[in-house]
């Protein structure tokens, strides 16, 4: 079952610092590909504004990580959820494939928190 988002509506969702940074060193994956490719799926804006939000949702005022372990709050339209969704699922499979199977568990793990905090169809 996966998520289904309203793309205009935003939903927040709890998660810990480093969860949050799997999530934006997977989206960050995703438009370096993007941009490799000539950006075929109009992903490098929207992926460059869901890690800003993070950035600014994430980070204290000298722009640090917060402490790994810190449970945030990111808030996020569903559209760009969507795309973490499921840029997880790719990237996961990607990590599976070369015998990551940590990070995939990793991005599995993220993406199934995500999932469980948003509207499922």
């Amino acid at each position: 079952m996966s998520a289904v988002f309203d793309e205009a509506e935003l939903f927040a969702v709890d998660m810990t610092v480093r969860q949050w940074q799997i999530i934006d060193a997977t989206i960050d994956n995703e438009v370096d590909t993007e941009i490799t490719n000539g950006d075929p799926g109009g992903v490098v804006s929207l992926g460059g504004s869901i890690r800003q939000a993070g950035w600014d949702q994430a980070t204290d005022a000298t722009r640090a990580w917060l402490p790994e372990g810190e449970v945030i709050t990111i808030t996020l339209s569903g559209r760009q959820w969507r795309l973490v969704v499921d840029a997880l699922s790719r990237w996961a499979e990607v990590s599976d494939g070369i015998g990551n199977r940590e990070e995939c568990q990793l991005r599995r793990q993220v993406r199934a928190a995500v999932e469980g905090q948003v509207t499922l169809g």
